[in-house]
């Protein structure tokens, strides 16, 4: 289940973030690393070969950071994981690196002001 997932992530992100700009590359790096549990900027860093600083620069000069682009990762992929009704929020919750099911609960009502289980139920039909 694990692969099956990550490479439904990676196709998705594929899909959605076909960018060969540093952006689109790290939302693309993300998705991976968020499957393995090492959604981080080091991990990301040594994923894209470059220092820190210079992603930070080159995310600077295209008016956007690393914490943005993991967010918008993570609502992509939170929507693509819960239309997979093998899966419940808490596993949803694990594999995009939130330690416990309010965390990713309350990132999820940020994004599309209401919760997972809500939006399951309202756009999905599970």
């Amino acid at each position: 289940m694990y692969r099956q997932l990550t490479e439904q992530a990676e196709r998705y992100l594929r899909s959605v973030y076909y960018q060969d700009n540093i952006a689109g590359q790290l939302k693309r790096k993300l998705g991976n690393l968020m499957a393995r549990g090492e959604a981080n900027a080091d991990a990301a860093c040594r994923a894209l070969r470059l220092s820190r600083r210079t992603l930070q620069r080159r995310l600077k000069e295209e008016k956007t950071c690393f914490q943005k682009a993991l967010q918008e990762v993570r609502a992509l992929l939170a929507v693509n994981y819960l239309s997979d009704s093998r899966l419940q929020s808490n596993e949803i919750a694990m594999l995009l690196g939130y330690s416990n099911i309010s965390t990713f609960t309350t990132a999820f009502k940020s994004w599309y002001d209401m919760p997972p289980s809500e939006y399951r139920q309202k756009f999905l039909s599970i």
